[in-house]
């Protein structure tokens, strides 16, 4: 009987607790995503749902599933989601680590990611085994510190 009692004001707690994030930090999360999906879509995707799964508005206003987007979208789409993740875990600037992050990304993709990261403050390595990035950052007038292993 004890164990059943422990059982269920476990249960409470954890439902108060999944309300209490529906309510407060699911929608700012929400915005955030689609604030950067937005952005490193060129404005091509509006807004991203968590609801149902994933699922992002298109410029029509139509909302399709992650699923049936090409490999470069859910990148990005992924991307955005876990920069999202570290404003909310954090109130402090973290550094960010991709590695290989844009494989997936054909040329349009990957100059307008370079171009949202250089826009955030929080410091940004990318490992990479292509000299893409280094390209794009040039052609776009992005300074970058460069450093080659061997």
């Amino acid at each position: 009987e004890n164990k059943s009692k422990l059982f269920q004001m476990t249960k409470d707690i954890l439902e108060q607790a999944y309300e209490e994030m529906k309510k407060n930090v699911t929608p700012k999360f929400n915005k955030n995503l689609s604030i950067n999906i937005e952005k490193f879509s060129n404005g091509k995707y509006k807004s991203v749902s968590l609801d149902n799964g994933i699922s992002v508005e298109l410029e029509n206003g139509k909302y399709v599933s992650v699923e049936s987007l090409s490999t470069g979208t859910i990148e990005q789409i992924y991307l955005a989601l876990r920069l999202s993740v570290i404003d909310e875990l954090s109130p402090e600037t973290l550094p960010i680590m991709l590695d290989e992050a844009f494989a997936y990304y054909d040329d349009e993709r990957l100059a307008a990611a370079l171009k949202f990261l250089n826009e955030i403050d929080n410091q940004v390595l990318i490992f990479t085994c292509t000299e893409r990035e280094q390209e794009i950052l040039n052609r776009n007038s992005i300074k970058y510190n460069l450093i080659k292993i061997n």
